[in-house]
């Protein structure tokens, strides 16, 4: 079965929902109901993707059918900056909540390509229809978001939704006064029932680990240190909330929001590249992006559903694409601690301890094919260039701990170092029984000497770098130069 007839039959199989746990007694238990629930999406990018706007509907009907109280977005609404691209949003909501509806609230943050990015030239606008549809030009701001969500705009908002506070800041370029507005305000905001901060940029060093982009300069989490119940929502990185690190626990609780319509990794992995980034220039396979890989940007997006009880909240993970959960909900405890059990180095520590780490079958293999003609993985600098094509099996998910990428090395006779690749597993942002995908990879013809034995290992690692066994294989490359048609020979 190829990837394309896999895919395809996953998302024909259809909707569907958590799996209810069934009491001792064989009854249903009947779960507590949540004092608040609310749905988070983030990084919708209207004008950027063509498929923005329908995902962005398609989103807010699953909240809708959830009965969430309030939809909290993390920035990047808007892709280049235009008013008409929030208005193609605000149109949207209206549409699946409507003023004569049940009250749903709405709480945007504004990002950085809602702030700063800027499409008009693009559009061949003229000076002046740039400075109409420019949302962050003069008074823009205040006009469009009375007329479009009747709301005040300010730097830093606040809501009550079911006795909840909710504050938010607008872009770091905009200079909100977080730490002004937290001094201001901690009296009233301290305790154990959690309030909930809401800006674009991840609170640096917290969810995500090191994927946590470097736009927060840290003032953000200064604010929310002296304050254990609050929890920050978060976007701009599009890392995939299949990540164990979507949820961070420290002096605060910071959680991931993910992107609706793409799941990132970063990009010092071989099979990740983007046309911007100055890394992807030289490297030789294609990105995950390309459809045989992750089946298309639209296929690794998230959003995520958080059900607020007294004394912890409950995440629920959604793929859209595949409308299923992406993984069990996470059952989070607030107020946070540290050293609590969403601490990284806790749950790191215990999962190498109850040896929780993703392992290949015992059965599986690697199989390994020199194209002299090249490969459709690779990418387009490298198109038709000789090159060695690795596949395997996707390693086991073992105790909840699924493989989040793979060191794969190629060690050949008479070189003293191995070529390495690190590859992100294809599948990881997918629901479970979405994602077994094998993992494959290229090394040039260049890197590895013809006419010598090859041994190639793979190294499966979850998000906290735990590794599993290595599995290995060793090859011989038959072909004469790299010129002429020639296979690899298991030994």
């Amino acid at each position: 079965m190829t990837r394309r007839e896999f895919i395809g039959g996953v998302l024909a199989f259809g909707m569907g929902g958590p799996t209810s746990v069934s009491a001792v007694d064989g009854t249903e238990p009947v779960p507590p109901k949540p004092n608040l629930r609310f749905g988070v999406l983030s990084d919708i990018h209207i004008g950027g993707k063509k498929e923005a706007a329908t995902t962005a509907e398609k989103v807010l009907r699953y909240f809708a059918s959830e009965h969430v109280d309030a939809v909290l977005c993390p920035g990047d609404i808007a892709h280049s900056g235009l008013i008409g691209e929030l208005e193609a949003f605000a149109a949207i909501w209206r549409k699946v909540f409507p003023e004569n509806g049940r009250r749903v609230e709405l709480m945007i943050s504004t990002g950085n390509h809602d702030v700063d990015a800027w499409g008009g030239r693009w559009k061949r606008f003229t000076e002046e229809q740039m400075d109409a549809q420019r949302f962050s030009w003069k008074d823009n701001p205040q006009k469009t978001w009375r007329r479009l969500f009747g709301q005040d705009w300010s730097l830093i908002w606040r809501r009550e939704v079911k006795g909840y506070t909710f504050v938010g800041a607008q872009w770091s370029s905009l200079n909100p006064p977080i730490g002004d507005y937290f001094r201001a305000h901690a009296a009233e905001l301290r305790g154990d029932k959690p309030f909930f901060y809401c800006q674009h940029a991840h609170p640096k060093g917290t969810c995500h680990g090191t994927y946590s982009l470097g736009d927060d300069k840290g003032e953000s989490v200064a604010a929310l240190a002296p304050f254990p119940n609050a929890v920050a929502i978060s976007g701009h990185s599009h890392c995939v909330i299949a990540d164990e690190r979507t949820v961070w626990q420290g002096a605060f609780t910071s959680i991931g929001a993910g992107c609706v319509h793409e799941g990132a990794g970063g990009f010092d992995y071989d099979n990740v590249t983007a046309h911007w980034h100055p890394s992807s220039r030289t490297k030789l396979m294609g990105s995950l992006a390309d459809p045989q890989l992750w089946g298309g940007d639209a296929k690794g997006g998230g959003c995520e559903i958080v059900e607020v009880y007294d004394d912890r909240l409950v995440v629920r993970r959604q793929s859209v694409a595949f409308m299923r959960p992406i993984g069990p909900a996470w059952t989070v405890p607030v107020p946070a601690r540290v050293g609590g059990p969403f601490d990284f180095a806790v749950r790191a520590a215990r999962r190498q301890a109850d040896g929780a780490v993703p392992q290949f079958a015992p059965d599986a293999g690697i199989a390994a094919t020199f194209c002299p003609e090249g490969h459709a993985l690779e990418s387009a600098a490298h198109r038709g260039e000789p090159c060695l094509y690795v596949s395997f099996p996707r390693a086991q998910t073992v105790k909840g701990s699924r493989v989040f990428d793979y060191t794969v090395e190629a060690f050949a006779d008479g070189r003293p170092a191995p070529v390495v690749r690190r590859l992100i597993a294809a599948g990881f942002a997918y629901p479970e029984e979405c994602a077994d995908l094998p993992g494959e990879c290229l090394f040039s013809a260049n890197e590895l000497p013809p006419g010598r034995t090859i041994r190639i290992t793979v190294t499966p690692r979850d998000c906290f770098g735990l590794a599993g066994k290595p599995m290995a294989s060793t090859f011989v490359n038959v072909a004469r130069d790299h010129g002429i048609s020639g296979r690899a020979r298991a030994c």
